[in-house]
């Protein structure tokens, strides 16, 4: 901040008018943090006691409520730049000016700042001239200590343990900055969940909350079969949820669970890496969604347009990507051993590779509701309006249901660019898998990190059904990079007390992966059949009736 005398009277602060400088800097910000703005304002000072003549005070203040203006509780540090005294009549007196400068990045400021500089306008000219600056002051932005743009909870996620019928935590939890009134935040679980263990037909929900309150991102889970027998069933969960429009400040979202029937658990088979992560949608981005859309039914075995889900997008590049992404729940073939159906994303009314197929065969009727997440990537699709739907079919005639017990499902459209990402979309089953950790076959992409630091955000969408003719046996997927383990992991455990499981079910694993060194990386899926105790039983397979096995990787702002 700089202050001095206009000993010109030409209305401005020149170098050589100034005579205070003072520095407001911008305060580094902690790792993964974003620096909050200081503000600076300048209000006319009447002549009293802080100005004999009167003159201008310079206030400066944190921007703590991000409104772009330094309202008066935010003031933290007033300097006055007072006019000198009027000359003899027939003389012109020197005003001080005042002149803002931006500080960049450096001694005075680490992270930049502005620059205040007061002198007195010795040849009136109104304007401070370098050489009428006297005092510069600096002021200097404080530290954020939360997030912008996107935040994932800490790797070491725990296991919930059991879960009873009280709502409880269970150690997913993330602050975001909302950095804009018009935008909305994405949230994208990634985790695995059980519910009902040893009671047929138990159920538990899964559920994110803001702030302490439900914020419309909750779903329901529930196992039951015809038989009557005991079960466990712990089954790669996913779910994406969009806020409504929110003012901008800060955000935390927590995931709580409740079990109704049973015990729940959360996180088994993850390896501690199960995902909570909050990106922010602004108005950069370009995107349409719906979260219209009841529990609705068919058991018609040709595509039946579900009510609700749809979408009319206008895309305005014929060379970027559409990223599709449908979060809901289903169920299929009600009361049948072997039942299966497929839900797919229509573009214009015409079938597309965004489809999944579930499957479950427990040796008796069923009835399985699961939530499910399917993203997909829509290439070369022309710059002009598009309308999105969603169809179900009940493949195996039982009856096949979606959105059921869940908050809203939903439907989001991205276009995005085709750069800072790489992906794999082919529709290539893996065939049957066994044994120790190997890869699965097409599911692997290269990527190019271009400088250190960055962070890449991997989805995963697929279909998985783990060892086949066994019954209480794990099996397991994990991304691999460069044939290195990541820890990003989960798995499927199927038991019931009469029957061989064969469970085929969309999977969407989302893994958040930092600090990549600079150059080509390979990113894979790999999976094995093998139990705590070394021991293997049946096979793993992916890619059941499924359009795409997406493997995308994006970077992180």
């Amino acid at each position: 901040m700089l202050g001095g005398i206009d000993v010109n009277a030409n209305g401005q602060l020149e170098a050589s008018e100034v005579t205070t400088t003072q520095y407001a800097c911008t305060t580094t910000a902690l790792a993964e943090t974003t620096g909050t703005n200081s503000l600076i304002r300048q209000d006319v000072e009447a002549p009293g006691a802080n100005c004999t003549y009167g003159g201008t005070a310079v206030k400066s203040g944190i921007d703590s409520n991000a409104n772009g203006t330094l309202d008066t509780n935010e003031v933290a540090n007033t300097t006055f730049v007072c006019n000198g005294r009027p000359g003899p009549e027939g003389e012109h007196g020197h005003t001080s000016l005042v002149r803002l400068d931006s500080e960049p990045s450096g001694a005075n400021c680490t992270y930049g700042g502005t620059a205040v500089k007061t002198g007195i306008d010795w040849n009136h000219d109104h304007t401070l001239n370098d050489y009428e600056v006297t005092t510069t002051q600096f002021v200097c932005s404080a530290a954020n200590l939360f997030r912008t743009k996107w935040a994932s909870n800490p790797l070491g996620s725990y296991d919930s343990g059991e879960i009873t019928n009280l709502w409880v935590p269970v150690s997913r939890r993330v602050w975001l900055y909302k950095t804009s009134d018009k935008s909305h935040i994405k949230l994208t679980v990634s985790d695995n969940f059980r519910v009902g263990i040893n009671n047929n037909g138990g159920s538990g929900w899964y559920s994110v909350r803001m702030n302490g309150s439900a914020v419309g991102c909750d779903a329901r889970q529930h196992n039951w079969n015809a038989a009557g027998w005991n079960q466990n069933y712990h089954l790669p969960f996913a779910n994406v949820c969009l806020t409504d429009q929110l003012p901008k400040g800060l955000y935390e979202f927590e995931v709580w669970a409740y079990s109704h029937a049973g015990t729940s658990h959360i996180g088994q088979g993850t390896s501690g890496r199960a995902l909570l992560l909050a990106e922010e949608l602004d108005e950069s981005k370009l995107y349409a969604f719906s979260k219209a859309g009841s529990s609705i039914g068919t058991a018609s075995t040709a595509p039946v347009k579900m009510n609700g889900r749809e979408v009319t997008f206008t895309k305005t590049s014929a060379s970027t990507l559409l990223k599709v992404t449908l979060a809901d729940t289903l169920r299929v073939g009600f009361k049948q051993n072997g039942g299966h159906g497929t839900v797919m994303v229509r573009l214009d009314g015409v079938s597309t590779s965004c489809y999944t197929g579930k499957y479950d065969a427990q040796g008796t009727g069923g009835d399985f509701h699961n939530p499910f997440v399917m993203t997909c990537v829509l290439p070369n699709v022309s710059a002009t309006q598009h309308t999105l739907d969603v169809t179900l079919a009940a493949n195996s005639g039982g009856d096949a249901a979606l959105g059921w017990e869940r908050s809203n499902p939903l439907l989001l459209v991205e276009e995005i660019p085709n750069t800072g990402l790489s992906y794999s979309n082919v529709g290539i089953a893996s065939g049957e898998l066994s044994g120790a950790w190997a890869g699965v076959g097409t599911r692997q992409v290269p990527h190019y990190i271009s400088t250190a630091g960055k962070t890449v955000k991997v989805t995963y969408s697929d279909t998985f059904r783990a060892n086949a003719g066994c019954n209480g046996r794990w099996g397991f997927f994990q991304l691999y990079i460069d044939h290195q383990p990541t820890g990003c992991t989960n798995g499927q455990y199927a038991w019931n007390a009469g029957a061989v499981q064969d469970h085929h079910h969309p999977a969407n694993l989302t893994c958040i992966i930092p600090n990549l060194t600079p150059g080509y990386h390979t990113f894979a899926i790999w999976s094995t059949t093998q139990h705590a105790d070394g021991s293997t039983c049946g096979s793993n397979y992916f890619g059941w009736n499924r359009g795409q096995n997406l493997l995308m990787v994006e970077e992180l702002p």
